[in-house]
């Protein structure tokens, strides 16, 4: 998780300093940039929805599973990477259209779409909740191989 967060920073601040040695306010294409904007908008929630509700699906299957522990632990891991997969998505389209468009606007689009990734963060806490496990569990497979930290 972090290692994807920290592309689509560093891909966001790579893109604002491009964005900013243009010194252009809008680039190539400025007839369009509102409804680009807009675009941004509606995939980065549409991306975000999908993603949390596909995420809810799956979890809830995962916890009806009778699988080991360990199994649905790997489960829960690959939800969680499509899950991430889908709102970065919409964070790195925002962040080309703003290399497209040089409007700032559709940055802060990606910016608050980064910061939903962020809150998708895993924490043993959430992890606990969202399995239906105990925290203690968690702890005790740490020393399980292929049961790393999400």
């Amino acid at each position: 998780h972090t290692a994807l967060l920290m592309g689509q920073f560093l891909f966001a601040l790579i893109s604002l300093f491009l964005g900013y040695a243009k010194k252009v306010s809008y680039s190539s294409l400025p007839q369009y940039s509102q409804q680009l904007l807009i675009l941004s908008i509606v995939v980065g929630v549409v991306s975000y929805i999908a993603a949390n509700r596909l995420f809810a699906k799956k979890l809830e299957q995962i916890k009806a599973d009778y699988k080991p522990l360990s199994e649905k632990f790997n489960d829960y891991r690959a939800v969680s990477l499509t899950r991430w997969a889908l709102i970065e998505f919409a964070s790195l389209f925002s962040i080309i259209l703003f290399l497209t468009t040089n409007y700032y606007l559709i940055l802060v689009v990606a910016v608050v779409l980064i910061f939903l990734f962020y809150s998708t963060r895993p924490t043993l806490q959430k992890i606990a909740s969202d399995m239906g496990v105990s925290e203690m569990e968690i702890e005790q497979m740490k020393g399980i191989p292929g049961s790393d930290e999400v």
